[in-house]
């Protein structure tokens, strides 16, 4: 009777260790989530104020431009001259949006390093 108590008590303790392991893995993970939580709040707030300054800086640079075009040319080469400063305030906005979406596109998507330490996890149990 001795024997078995004992092998119970030893199979009640590996239990406990086993499931405080899992506990601890488990904090471990959740804490790496809060981190890369964190750190994508961080960067929607970066990409949300680039994508607001280039808008914005666009079309201000757009207006000035173009009023600059028509006060400058005279009456023969304003035509031209519009046509001109609206090409290259278009070439301006789509060099930025191609950069922004070149920075959103950069990154793996969120929570990548949770779910691959979760994927070793599940693979080593």
């Amino acid at each position: 009777m001795s024997g078995v108590t004992t092998a119970l008590t030893e199979l009640a303790g590996a239990a406990g260790r086993l499931g405080g392991q899992a506990a601890d893995i488990l904090g471990d993970r959740l804490e790496l989530m809060a981190l890369e939580l964190r750190e994508d709040k961080i960067r929607i707030v970066q990409v949300l104020i680039l994508a607001f300054l280039g808008t914005a800086l666009i079309l201000f640079g757009l207006l000035l431009l173009v009023g600059a075009g028509i006060y400058a040319l005279p009456a023969e080469w304003r035509l031209s001259g519009l046509l001109l400063a609206a090409a290259a305030a278009l070439a301006a906005g789509w060099l930025a949006l191609c950069a922004l979406r070149k920075r959103l596109g950069a990154r793996p998507g969120i929570f990548a390093q949770s779910i691959a330490e979760l994927e070793k996890d599940k693979a080593c149990f």
